[in-house]
């Protein structure tokens, strides 16, 4: 938000530090409300010659991998967000917005069980030693069978939860929007100990566990490190003003984070920053063939970038891209908000094939408007006339410094999708 060029603000004596972003309410109740369409807004599936991916307009597509034909859909009764398709043996294991768990033979498309929830399912699930454990918005964690749907057990939390599982040794880790990180015993579903975090936790990809400390991030904005044996932190780390949605990856010994401020952070694992690559809006999640990593962004491109953090090609699609890409023999395979699945080249950036899904684009809600800029000014430096002359909505604060005024300036920019592929750049007042 600039303020050197605002009439309202260069009268006043402030700096950019003088200016806080604040989360002002819970992304979690407003996260579902995803509306209906043909955007992709999960990570693709390579399996027999197809790639298998969900979409907005309730159904799960198998393409042909050459060619980007159709080889079957699986039609479910509501949006297929931010859950993956997975693979089990010969079988699809997916949710639905429609409360439900989905097996389907991955050959012919045909369903082979489904398990009910009470809530949305927005996220990825992970399997485990035939188990398949995944969260949902009635504030459970599931594990159940994958040969038969049946339940193993639930464990209940006091938020609903968007959160990939991770797995390392016997424990299952997942976040939720109780802003706690939990570990649990895989087998039984008991609590073995929980890390209580400043925000909520939201994580659309598994965190990435290293040297027995996982890596997590928060609404809070911190990438936070903790011993995963016994939960204690080992460092906490500022990455931006938006919050961390997104887990990060391990790249030759760098955990690589993106952010919602348009950072992409390389770390060591001690926390220090090795390089960063910034673009003017949120950064999706991160994959990499090992060599280059691959990234969406709500600029409409993908990026791929090498592993010193220089930007290598871009490619444009038509609205964001949120999901993690999956690379299979030089290709890049993602989908996009603007309804289209794409596979290029993943040396050059070039377009191979896409497959259109039929609907509109999905509106979906801006994380920064659950964010709010607060101004501190110290009261010796303002007059009274100022608070009517300039309308700044300010109110007093007292503080470890003493008194200050305060202005509640909300962030002004926000972009969401009209239905018929328009879009929209509005204020989120």
């Amino acid at each position: 938000m600039g303020i050197g060029n605002n009439p309202i603000l260069s009268d006043l004596s402030v700096e950019m530090q003088d200016f806080d972003i604040v989360k002002v309410n819970d992304y979690h109740k407003s996260f579902w409300k995803n509306s209906e369409g043909g955007s992709v807004d999960n990570r693709p599936l390579i399996h027999g010659g197809m790639v298998i991916f969900g979409s907005m307009n309730h159904n799960l597509y198998a393409l042909d991998i050459r060619t980007g034909k159709e080889v079957w859909k699986f039609r479910t009764e509501d949006r297929i967000g931010l859950s993956s398709p997975i693979l089990y043996k010969d079988s699809v294991i997916i949710g639905s917005y429609d409360f439900n768990v989905y097996s389907v033979d991955a050959k012919t498309g045909k369903m082979i069980w489904k398990f009910p929830t009470r809530g949305e399912l927005a996220s990825s699930g992970g399997i485990s030693e035939g188990v398949y454990y995944f969260t949902g918005r009635d504030q459970n964690l599931y594990a159940i069978d994958c040969e038969n749907g049946s339940l193993v057990w639930k464990f209940k939390t006091f938020e609903s939860n968007v959160s990939v599982p991770t797995f390392h040794k016997e424990f299952v880790l997942f976040g939720s929007s109780d802003r706690n990180l939990y570990c649990l015993n895989k087998k039984t579903g008991k609590l073995v100990w929980k890390y209580e975090t400043e925000e909520e936790i939201v994580n659309v990809t598994p965190f990435v566990v290293y040297n027995d400390i996982v890596f997590f991030g928060t609404l809070g904005n911190y990438l936070h490190a903790v011993d995963v044996n016994n939960g204690t932190r080992i460092f906490r780390f500022p990455t931006g003003i938006y919050g961390i949605t997104r887990g990060q990856i391990l790249l030759r010994g760098m955990l690589i984070q993106p952010t919602n401020d348009g950072f992409l952070y390389a770390f060591t694992p001690e926390g220090k920053i090795v390089w960063k690559f910034q673009k003017r809006e949120a950064l999706g999640a991160v994959a990499t063939d090992g060599e280059r990593i691959y990234v969406g962004c709500e600029d409409y491109n993908l990026y791929s970038i090498n592993s010193d953090g220089k930007e290598l090609w871009k490619f444009p699609a038509r609205a964001p891209i949120w999901q993690p890409s999956t690379i299979f023999k030089g290709v890049v395979y993602f989908g996009s908000y603007d309804c289209n699945f794409y596979a290029i080249d993943a040396m050059n950036g070039t377009l191979i094939w896409k497959f259109r899904c039929p609907g509109d684009i999905s509106v979906y809600p801006s994380i920064k408007g659950h964010f709010e800029a607060r101004m501190r000014i110290e009261e010796k430096e303002i007059e009274e006339f100022m608070e009517t002359r300039y309308d700044l909505n300010l109110f007093k604060e007292n503080g470890e410094e003493g008194k200050f005024y305060k202005s509640r300036v909300t962030y002004q920019i926000s972009t969401q999708y009209r239905q018929k592929g328009k879009y929209q750049t509005d204020s989120d007042d």
